[in-house]
């Protein structure tokens, strides 16, 4: 691995119930890279990202990690305590005395719901309260599981921008997506 290299997939492969799911994938993510995973409903994109975080062991292959690598990661659930306030959930997740907080919570139009209970949100302002850790990140790898999903084309607009800016300040983005977006983008498509 290069010095810029921050993931190495060599012939993943993984099984379940004695089906392959997918089998000899191989990819390598660079410093300010963006590696879009697509595929079919059941086709292993969540899976592969288990895989790449280390949360899932695959069956075969290897990956190899940079040192240093800091990862931001959301996946398809919003990971939010639906019975606690936009504010308290903030506190959970140690954002709440965030410099850039205020500006992303007005952006994002959220601002007026702190004190509403994340259970009484929409689906997409809840995706957007998710958001927030991944806006707040000091990570050099961004990790997402379907981050378009249930945003409206206001939000769609400030979560894509936001994500090409940090690619090209150097961060490296891996995610997947059925919904097109303008990021330049490797393709790793799971038939």
């Amino acid at each position: 691995m290069n010095n810029e290299t921050l993931i190495r997939a060599e012939n993943i492969a993984f099984k379940i119930n004695g089906n392959k799911l997918f089998h000899n994938l191989s990819f390598a993510l660079e410093k300010g890279e963006a590696l879009q995973i697509v595929g079919s409903n059941g086709s292993g994109k969540s899976t592969l990202i288990r895989i790449i975080l280390g949360i899932t062991k695959q069956t075969k292959g290897n990956v190899n990690y940079k040192n240093n690598i800091n990862v931001s990661y959301l996946g398809h659930k919003n990971a939010l305590k639906s019975y606690l306030s936009v504010y308290d959930n903030l506190m959970l997740q140690e954002l709440n005395n965030h410099k850039e907080l205020n500006i992303l919570l007005e952006r994002l139009e959220l601002k007026n719901f702190l004190d509403v209970t994340v259970g009484n949100l929409s689906y997409g302002q809840q995706k957007k309260l998710a958001m927030l850790r991944v806006f707040l990140n000091e990570s050099n790898l961004i990790v997402l599981d379907e981050p378009f999903v249930g945003l409206d084309s206001k939000a769609f607009d400030i979560v894509q921008d936001f994500l090409i800016k940090e690619i090209n300040s150097g961060k490296s983005l891996i995610f997947t997506s059925h919904i097109d977006c303008n990021i330049e983008s490797k393709i790793l498509n799971l038939r």
